[in-house]
């Protein structure tokens, strides 16, 4: 059986490269140095490094600057060959329907860029695909911009270059202004297009995707899944899991706790790479829950608007009592004497 091997954003930088080229947005004499760029990259890096995801933010800075807008990742976007994105690539052509392609996506996105991520969520009528980035320096926004608008893209894409089905959203979100140029988020997006959004997110109407499908070898598809959960563990953190899986328990607290499963899969891991990936940073998937718990409702108690028993529903907790237990072992008094002293909560906490 064939071989697989994991790409990493070294390889999507040489795609992008490719791409502005072909559009004339880079000349030879700046193709060829970004290319020299790409090589010592792959000479003095690992192969899951993430360094060549901060070249693809200098790319996407010049990209944007060239063109006049983020709106440029829609128009490259447009010719992405997926053969060119390795392991995720051959997978996402690999797989049989769009649903499952959106699940690849947001599981194995990291071995591209670790910068970003996708959540798909499923409803009985719709299919939305979620993408955030890590924070970005100032000087880089216009970048984030353009990626996420080239992200957007290739999901909204999916129906045509895998299926040769045009199949539009039904609406796009971004989390920024619009762009003076709306013509090619238009023509890849659909007409709903919706910005400054809390969340940059594409929505797909699950009744137009129903019989979208192909047939694939399963024997190939296991290979290939195989290679992407080996790819992720080589891939190196680029920040701390702990520190992503708190700022993702603390995104999604209300009413409920993520399971450890979900947030494994949200950050493109197995939960066993999940529990060794914490173990080696001294803490746990419970210590962690409990970490955002007792930050939570220590700015909570801040605010006395919110009542204890609302407190401890948005902390997963089904009984008052339980909350107060856990309070008890947090601050070493009940969250009602905590509300009650004077100062309990530092401005600084809250």
């Amino acid at each position: 059986m064939r071989t697989f091997e994991a790409k990493t954003s070294i390889d999507l930088f040489d795609l992008l490269i490719d791409l502005a080229r072909q559009h004339d947005l880079i000349s030879k004499p700046e193709t060829a140095g970004f290319r020299k760029a790409s090589a010592v990259l792959k000479h003095g890096q690992s192969a899951g490094s993430h360094m060549g995801e901060e070249a693809v933010l200098e790319l996407g800075m010049l990209l944007v600057d060239r063109w006049g807008g983020p709106e440029v990742g829609a128009v490259l976007a447009l010719q992405t060959d997926l053969t060119r994105l390795g392991i995720l690539g051959e997978l996402i052509l690999q797989s049989e329907t769009p649903h499952a392609v959106f699940y690849q996506i947001a599981r194995f996105n990291r071995l591209l860029n670790q910068r970003s991520a996708f959540e798909l969520t499923s409803t009985p009528h719709q299919l939305t695909m979620t993408h955030t980035h890590a924070r970005i320096e100032p000087q880089f926004v216009a970048a984030a911009q353009f990626g996420t608008i080239w992200a957007l893209a290739n999901v909204a894409l999916i129906p045509e270059h895998v299926f040769g089905v045009t199949v539009s959203p039904v609406s796009a979100h971004f989390d920024f202004a619009a762009p003076s140029n709306l013509e090619p988020l238009h023509r890849v997006f659909g007409s709903r297009l919706l910005f400054e959004q809390p969340k940059a997110a594409v929505t797909f109407d699950r009744a137009r995707l129903k019989d979208v499908r192909k047939d694939t070898s399963l024997p190939v598809w296991k290979a290939l899944e195989d290679a992407a959960e080996r790819g992720l563990d080589d891939v190196p953190a680029l920040d701390g899991v702990a520190g992503r899986v708190r700022h993702h328990l603390g995104e999604h607290m209300a009413g409920s706790i993520s399971s450890e499963s979900s947030v494994a899969s949200f950050l493109g891991m197995s939960v066993r790479t999940l529990q060794r990936r914490l173990s080696g940073e001294g803490t746990s998937f419970r210590q962690e829950v409990d970490a955002v718990r007792a930050e939570t409702a220590r700015r909570l108690l801040g605010d006395r608007r919110i009542s204890l028993s609302e407190i401890a529903f948005r902390l997963g907790y089904g009984e008052l009592s339980a909350f107060n237990h856990a309070a008890l072992r947090w601050f070493g008094t009940s969250p009602g004497a905590l509300r009650r002293k004077k100062n309990a909560v530092p401005e600084s906490e809250t």
